[in-house]
């Protein structure tokens, strides 16, 4: 007697970064428009730490322009590393 085996078909989504559901110019887009982002984000809070350290308010400035320095260099850093993944060449 023959056993017939059956495949079952994988209906899992497949996640942006294994690449097999998303071509490469599609995903090159998607990580240039994510930089362009990420760094506008970096300059929007370089620019509300320095307005507020402009701003006479009741703030630490230590403390203001240390974890501004930290979220900014964060969002450039990973800015950076998206705008490297879209324009890398294969």
């Amino acid at each position: 007697m023959r056993v017939r085996r059956y495949h079952v078909m994988n209906t899992r989504r497949k996640t942006i970064t294994s690449g097999s559901g998303m071509s490469k110019s599609r995903r090159r887009k998607l990580y240039l428009k994510g930089a362009d982002f990420l760094l506008d984000i970096a300059k929007l809070v370089f620019g509300g730490v320095i307005l507020s350290g402009i701003i006479d308010l009741e703030l630490n400035k230590v403390a203001l322009f240390s974890v501004g320095a930290v979220v900014v260099a964060m969002f450039t850093s990973w800015g950076f590393f998206l705008y490297l993944r879209g324009t890398k060449t294969d």
